[in-house]
């Protein structure tokens, strides 16, 4: 008997640390201004940079369609089993991921069922990337799409911040440009 009660002593007192510490961090966050969010926006801010400037953007061409290639020949028609993706399927396991796209550490590698590559960088409703479609592509292009950039003919860039932002085509051509993202209050994006 008096072990248990030993035992729940020990749980209550680590709940109760835990609780402290996580307390902490909220209310020190807080003070100083910072968010986990802001963390998270820059970390997002760095890979668009990676993606836009830091990245050959003729040899992404190139690889995403090599991968393309390899894939399915009738992506409408193939039965991947396993979760999809309102962009399509993953890339199969046996299609080898060139270099180029594995140093870009995306969150997905998919296949679209209308004929071209999707490099998601980061999911869910604020997710951005590159489409990569092949030479000639005449099939239909994803219309949930709030913003788009070419970047190369057949090489597209998307992003959700297009939606929020007016000028976002601004941001995206001077990180295009100088290599880093524009500070908050900068207002001359030439």
């Amino acid at each position: 008997m008096n072990t248990r009660k030993k035992g729940v002593n020990t749980t209550v007192l680590f709940i109760v640390i835990i609780t402290v510490i996580v307390s902490y961090f909220c209310i020190k966050s807080q003070r100083s201004g910072s968010t986990f969010r802001g963390g998270s926006e820059q970390l997002h801010q760095m890979r668009r940079v990676r993606l836009l400037y830091h990245t050959d953007h003729e040899e992404l061409l190139k690889a995403g369609r090599e991968i393309f290639s390899r894939g399915p020949k009738d992506p409408m028609n193939y039965r991947f089993y396993g979760p999809q993706h309102i962009e399509g399927f993953p890339v199969p396991r046996r299609i080898r991921i060139p270099k180029v796209i594995r140093k870009l550490k995306t969150h997905a590698n998919l296949i679209n069922r209308n004929g071209y590559v999707v490099l998601q960088m980061q999911g869910g409703g604020f997710d951005y990337g590159v489409r990569i479609y092949p030479e000639g592509f005449k099939g239909k292009r994803y219309y949930f799409t709030p913003g788009k950039k070419e970047l190369l003919p057949g090489l597209e860039y998307y992003d959700y911040k297009y939606r929020d932002i007016p000028q976002y085509d601004k941001i995206i051509d001077y990180i295009i440009k100088k290599g880093k993202y524009p500070e908050p209050n900068q207002t001359d994006l030439r």
